[in-house]
């Protein structure tokens, strides 16, 4: 399924098929609409075993988006706290049911959800893009939690939305419980999953083009209140091979990040590593690895 779901991907955006919404594909279809596809599929990567790999995170794994082959992993079906990266299925939730420029009012209640925020101020209004801005790029919990209650005016009604997507997606070992990744009991994936996931909302436009801005500045409709914000991955700015994704961090998940990278002979890679004593050098020394170990 894992193989599959990466392939469909990356026939619809590195081959430039037509997208195709998840509400209108089942994931038992996707392998249907491969065998269909006049897109011959790419070689697949050959080399070594994992054995010279040195990697701490608790769990983590490197997938060649264009074959689905995996090329290296460690406790991929393990479930764990996830963090922040929680956040990419929640901006999958809200990119399906409205537009962009929609304005919300930020409910006093987002203003006060703990951990990192965007600092928004009651009462204020500002389009969806500039609130999955916040959310993805500085990974404010504010921002997530104000795109959650607009939604659905209510916090356990959207959980549901994003469990029942990720049903959809096949996240067959993934449970949410709130928009933002706070640590909460039922909060939890595995590093298979959240490639899978990772693979899907790269996959979105909107999702591709934000997570590889390194910082910008968004404000109300009104222009009252501006927010500076910083991309929580620090590789967008110290490694030109990085092209997102998304960082997650809480004192249960640990420090965590899901990436995209393109290597020097211009496959796409995928990593994930979960509880890494540093998530950035693992991210880099897994890529790394796959670009000096691995001829497609």
């Amino acid at each position: 399924m894992f193989t599959s779901l990466i392939s469909f991907y990356l026939a619809t955006i590195i081959q430039g098929l037509p997208q195709i919404t998840m509400s209108e594909v089942k994931p038992s279809q996707f392998q249907n609409i491969l065998t269909a596809s006049p897109i011959p599929q790419p070689a697949l990567p050959s080399g070594p075993d994992m054995s010279a790999l040195n990697i701490q995170a608790s769990a983590y794994l490197a997938v060649d988006l264009r074959s689905g082959k995996m090329l290296a992993q460690k406790n991929i079906k393990e479930q764990r706290s996830i963090g922040s990266i929680t956040k990419l299925i929640t901006a999958l939730v809200i990119l399906d049911e409205h537009d962009i420029n929609e304005v919300v009012k930020v409910p006093l209640a987002a203003t006060k959800t703990e951990g990192s925020k965007i600092w928004l101020a009651e009462g204020e209004k500002i389009t969806i893009r500039n609130l999955l801005y916040g959310t993805l790029i500085h990974s404010g919990n504010d921002a997530a939690y104000a795109l959650a209650m607009y939604d659905t005016g209510s916090l356990g009604k959207f959980v549901e939305k994003m469990n029942d997507k990720a049903k959809k997606l096949g996240l067959n070992a993934t449970n949410f419980a709130n928009p933002a990744g706070l640590d909460r009991d039922g909060n939890y994936s595995t590093a298979e999953d959240i490639a899978t996931l990772g693979a899907f909302a790269y996959r979105n436009a909107f999702i591709r083009n934000t997570v590889s801005i390194a910082s910008t500045t968004v404000t109300s409709v009104n222009g009252q209140f501006k927010h500076e914000l910083k991309s929580t991955n620090e590789l967008l700015t110290k490694d030109p091979r990085i092209k997102g994704l998304k960082t997650g961090y809480t004192l249960e998940a640990g420090k965590s990040f899901v990436s995209v990278a393109i290597i020097e002979n211009g496959s796409p890679i995928l990593t994930v590593v979960l509880n890494s004593p540093d998530r950035f050098k693992e991210t880099e020394s897994l890529i790394d690895w796959t670009a000096n170990n691995f001829t497609w």
